[in-house]
Parts: structure tokens; sequence; C-alpha cells
């Protein structure tokens, strides 16, 4: 799907994903090995990749993404939905969760770890009695789809897995090609690192496997700004994992770039941009009279039941009042004669009580655009009133549609909260406080973005 900003579409870039074959043959033929059994597939038993002098490497490619299975989705949602209960937009971040639940989140993450580890030891042990004990043995991983984990999460988790679960593997290398893009810039990530388990056995080559790894790096690459990889080219750069639960929607948000962009700079382009100008409708209104504008406008609209006394309208605007909610607030919006008698004449198909409101209607956009316009970045050294509407809106990764928002009253530093965790990017979160505003009768927006999450 493409990144739409301001109706501008910006393709994601692609890349061809690795291959056992035509990439990790090569590497390890750089490196100076080659196959560890030539006559592998005539053999019943199943042994092990490659043989790099002293060394059995067993190679496995990663190429699933574990969040993308349902019951892997089950697990995961009902883990930190319990976390975020009241949030309709839940963040999967490993670094929220307590402890007692770290080794649930690992159990659940390392589900295609643990049969990658299972498979490598017997297939390890067979080549090791074939080729000759002393042999290093070790279990090559590379990351070709499973982009829930970072590099650095996955060697962890493989570590862990080898050191927990088999006797038969002497070290692990982990390596992969994490391809990041935002419409303008491509990078790609390329790290390799290698791991000791058994300190009597030694992976004294891993020094040329790195080299011969970069100089893949440097084909795929070349390939890729060639524009070679053609139909093959099916791994997109990173992007959010998001997945819905129970009625939620849960984020992994893809892994930060971590640079400004030459082009955007500090902020990328995101999905779902917003303008204010195309936000909907967030709010209801209802004319208030003055008792001097009443007695003008009950001159005009003399049978209307409504308008039968002050009290009559006043109670009627007291009923839409109360059906106002932090969502959806009902405002009261002062109508003169004069500006109701003007709106009319450019309105000239309107009339009655429905003419009244429409006036209304306008002039609330008219103050609320404003207000919107005059919100100001809340930010070190902002000078502030002592009461304001505070508006706080967390970016969540690539899509401004899962960002959530809260909404307050500020006095003297404290808040009190109107609206708490609403799925509402950061115009319409404008357009909810000018609206509150509006109601309260405050005349000062003030507000930040929480980052913590943001796509950067």
């Amino acid at each position: 799907m493409p990144y739409v900003e301001d109706g501008q579409m910006l393709e994601r870039s692609r890349i061809r994903p690795l291959s056992e074959d035509r990439d990790i043959d090569f590497v390890i033929t750089q490196a100076g090995g080659g196959r560890a059994h030539e006559d592998s597939d005539r053999k019943d038993t199943r042994n092990s990749d490659y043989l790099l002098g002293q060394s059995i490497i067993e190679l496995k490619l990663l190429e699933d993404e574990r969040l993308e299975k349902p019951e892997t989705q089950a697990k995961i949602g009902s883990l930190f939905g319990a976390l975020q209960p009241d949030r309709p937009v839940v963040v999967i971040d490993p670094t929220i969760i307590e402890f007692n639940d770290r080794h649930a989140y690992a159990s659940i993450m390392q589900g295609p770890i643990k049969g990658v580890v299972r498979s490598a030891r017997g297939q390890l042990k067979q080549s090791r009695r074939e080729i000759g004990g002393g042999a290093t043995t070790v279990l090559f991983v590379i990351n070709n789809g499973f982009n829930a984990l970072t590099h650095e999460e996955l060697l962890d988790h493989v570590v862990r897995r080898a050191r927990n679960d088999t006797d038969e593997i002497d070290g692990v290398v982990v390596a992969g090609c994490y391809l990041h893009g935002d419409g303008f810039d491509t990078f790609a990530l390329w790290p390799i690192d290698y791991v000791l388990i058994r300190e009597e056995r030694p992976f004294s080559e891993f020094g040329a496997l790195r080299s011969a790894w970069n100089k893949l790096a440097d084909r795929h690459m070349t390939e890729f700004v060639r524009g070679e990889h053609g139909p093959a080219a099916a791994k997109e750069a990173q992007t959010d994992i998001v997945f819905e639960w129970e009625g939620r929607t849960f984020v992994k948000p893809a892994t930060p770039i971590g640079a400004k962009s030459a082009f955007f700079g500090a902020r990328r382009p995101r999905l779902h941009h917003l303008r204010f100008e195309r936000v909907k409708h967030v709010a209801l209104t209802v004319p208030r009279l003055s008792p001097a504008e009443y007695r003008r406008v009950r001159a005009a609209l003399k049978d209307e039941p409504l308008l039968e006394s002050l009290d009559t309208w006043n109670d009627h605007v007291g009923e839409a009042l109360s059906y106002g909610t932090p969502l959806k607030p009902v405002v009261p919006v002062a109508v003169s004669r004069g500006g109701w008698e003007a709106w009319k004449r450019r309105n000239p198909g309107s009339s009655g009580l429905d003419s009244l409101r429409a006036a209304a209607n306008v002039r609330y956009g008219v103050e609320a655009s404003r207000l919107v316009h005059a919100a100001k970045e809340l930010h070190s050294g902002t000078v502030v009133p002592q009461r304001y509407i505070a508006v706080v809106t967390e970016l969540i990764g690539q899509d401004e549609n899962n960002d959530v928002s809260r909404i307050g009253v500020c006095t003297g530093g404290d808040v009190e909260w109107i609206v708490l965790n609403a799925r509402v990017p950061h115009f319409g979160a404008l357009a909810l406080a000018a609206a509150h505003a509006l109601r309260l009768g405050l005349t000062n927006i003030l507000w930040r973005h929480d980052l913590r999450y943001a796509r950067v």
C-alpha cells in the first residue's frame, strides 16, 4: 500500500528476498567453503548445509511474519490488551511488560526459533557424526521476513534457545537484510553477529563469513539500484504490523529509521494524513439567544412554539446540551438578529428555525477554525495562560488512523481530562478541542505530540 501525504502517492521500495541457492551459496563460496554433503539429496538422513574450514554450518531462513498468524495474534492480543485495557489502539511494546509477563511474551515470539533450533540440532549432530567429531557446529539464522523482531532481539532469542535446548550447537550466527524506506530515501541494513556457545569449539572462520556477507550486501544492493530484482522484488521496506483482535487494533510499529530525511526533514510522510479542511464534523450546535436578541428573533418567528418565551428556548438549549458527549459535544453559539438576517440573505432557500440553526452552525465553523489555526505547540519555553485546552496526541507508527489523543482543561498546571484514549489524529483532536473550548468559553489551545511510538 502506498503512502498518502497531502494527496501524493509515494511507493514503498521493494527488494528481492534472499535465497539459499543464489545468495547463501555465494556467501559460503566467497568465504572459502562449500556444501557439506554433495550427495545430500540422495541421503535418507537429514544433515547440514555447508562446510567452512573446520566448521559445519546449518542454515535456517526465517521467512514468515510471526504476528500474521491468527493464533499468535490471539496470544499477543490477550497479553497486551490486558496491559492497556481502555485503549482502542494497543501498542505492542515489549518494554512495558512486567517482569512476570516477559517469559510469556518471549515464549510467544520464540515459536519459530524453537523449531529452528530443534531441527538444526539433529542435522548438525548427524553431519558431525559423518564428517568428524572435532568439527565446530554453527547454526546460521537469517531473518528473511520476521520483522516483528529487531536484529538484536532475534539474536538474543536464538542464543537463549541454543543454550537452553541443546548441546549440539557450538556457535550461533544471526544475520539479515532490513530494508527501510519513506518513499524517497531507501536504507538497507545488513547486520551479522556471532555468539560463541561452547568455548572449547570456537567458530574461527567467522571473519571470512562476515567478509563474504558484506560482499553479498554490495552485490544485492547494486542489483537493486540497477532495477535487476524485477518481479522477484517481493520484500517491502519495513511497515507497521497491524491486526484486529476482539474489536481493538494492535500495532507493532516498524523499527524507526533513526535519522532525519534529507527530503522530508524530521517528519516523514504517513498513511491517511488528514488535513484540517477534511476533518469531519465533531460537534453539534444550538443557537444561544441573549434576552435582547431573543426579543428581536421572536418578532420574526412568532409562530415557532420553541420561541414562545425565553425560558422555553433556554429549556430547549439545556436539553440539547444534555445530549452532548466528549467525542460529540453540543456547543451553544450566540446568534444575533443581524447576523441571522445576513446569513439568510446569502441563503434565501432556508427559513424558520432551520435557518437560525444553520446560521449558528456557520458561525461555529468560523470560530472553531480560528481557534484551531491559533493553536500553539507546547514546548519548553512556551508561555502558557492560566487556563486553556490541552491536547496530547500519541503518534503511533506509520498510519494516522492509529493515533490516540486526549483532551482536557488545564488550570494552573493541573489537567482535568475531558477526552481520554480517543482514536483521533492531530487535526481531528484540534477540531474536537476547539469545540470544547467554545463550549466552555476558553480562547486558547495548546498541543503537543507524544513521539514515543512515532515513525521517524
